[in-house]
């Protein structure tokens, strides 16, 4: 095992148990008790975290895919990477969903209890068919096999409807009106592209890949960024032009987030410029602090898709029989405190030390898993021999 790979692990074990005491002793006290989630934000630090390391493992994929099909010899060595990182990044985020579940038992009800007309459900099929296919392919590519491009282009297609499914789960939730747009899945799917291109170029150069191969990967990453900047400026727009109460509360919640919406579009945008540049193709210097903008600045983006989503009341007072809608409905809080709200519009929140810490749990084990998995595929390749 190469030096910085020890390193990788050493960190990602590191991370894991941190991680995985914070979220043990949240359990101990209640998961709500150990964060600042409330009845009316739902879905916390975890959740962004769930979205960002399925983004980064569906973007993976597809650099893995790419790479085998295309068959150009300069980027052969990435498939493998970028294969157990898909697969490392998608079996992380499951276990961050698993996590936010609070007690052990909840897992069951996934299984047991599964409602086939919920997004939930289509979000666990989907990530289970990628782990499978995901899993083939990474043997067919120690193996050396023949078919290994049939099962890249498979495992590509489960990417590609993961992220989909990913998107389909929040655009159809019309009570928050920051998610139900037609554009969330295409945009997903190309943040997807963003995440993967970003974080193989971020390897590629530590491994000190060819300037071909960080030219080829800086180009479609930047292109990517490109795409998903359009679409995220095109909903905003539509939002503003919308001029109806609800599109108003959704774009005063952007407002009161406006920093991390900056951080969220600024560096990705930044990170395009240098990899567009000319002189900066291939060069590994630019392509290292482009992909770290990028990261950065995606993981952002999985936070402001909480912030807006919870902050945007849902429910507004109308007048019977008019088109005046006086103002929105206050909703429980699930704070039954004297020194607290009991109801309220729009809630603040901002995750509390345990949640920080217990988000080291899943992304620790992302770092472990993508070593794992290179280390049982490098073991397969010598058996074959």
């Amino acid at each position: 095992m190469e030096r910085s790979t020890r390193k990788i692990a050493l960190v990602g074990i590191i991370l894991l148990v941190v991680g995985l005491i914070a979220w043990i002793m949240q359990l101990t006290g209640g998961l709500l008790a150990g964060s600042n989630m409330t009845n009316v934000f739902l879905w916390g630090l975890m959740i962004a975290v769930f979205a960002f390391l399925v983004g980064f493992g569906a973007g993976s994929q597809f650099v893995a895919s790419a790479t085998i099909l295309s068959g150009k010899e300069e980027l052969k060595p990435l498939a493998r990477i970028a294969g157990a990182c898909g697969l490392a990044c998608v079996c992380a985020a499951g276990v961050a969903i698993l996590a936010d579940l609070g007690a052990i038992r909840n897992a069951l009800a996934m299984i047991v209890g599964m409602n086939p007309r919920s997004p939930l459900a289509w979000d666990m099929i989907a990530m289970c068919t990628f782990i499978v296919l995901s899993i083939v392919q990474l043997v067919m590519i120690a193996r050396d096999a023949r078919s290994v491009k049939v099962w890249a282009v498979l495992a590509g297609l489960a990417a590609l409807a993961l992220q989909i499914v990913e998107g389909l789960l929040f655009s159809t939730q019309t009570a928050h009106g920051w998610w139900a747009t037609p554009i969330m899945p295409v945009d997903f799917l190309a943040v997807a592209f963003v995440s993967g291109f970003a974080l193989i170029l971020l390897i590629a150069c530590v491994k000190g890949a060819s300037s071909k191969a960080l030219a080829w990967l800086g180009r479609i990453c930047a292109s990517a960024i490109a795409v998903h900047l359009v679409l995220a400026l095109i909903d905003l727009c539509l939002m503003f032009f919308e001029g109806t109460p609800e599109s108003a509360g959704i774009l005063a919640a952007v407002g009161s987030n406006i920093l991390l919406y900056l951080v969220e579009l600024i560096l990705p945008f930044i990170a395009m410029i240098m990899l567009f540049l000319p002189k900066n193709r291939g060069q590994k210097k630019p392509a290292l602090v482009a992909s770290i903008l990028v990261i950065v600045g995606i993981f952002a983006h999985r936070l402001m898709l909480l912030f807006p989503a919870y902050n945007a009341p849902s429910l507004y007072l109308q007048l019977s029989g008019t088109d005046f809608t006086t103002g929105p409905y206050p909703i429980s809080t699930g704070r039954y405190l004297d020194w607290d709200l009991t109801f309220a519009n729009t809630t603040p929140y901002f995750p509390a030390g345990p949640e920080w810490l217990a988000m080291l749990f899943p992304i620790g084990l992302a770092l472990v898993a993508a070593v794992v998995i290179l280390f049982i595929m490098k073991k397969l390749q010598k058996d074959k021999s």
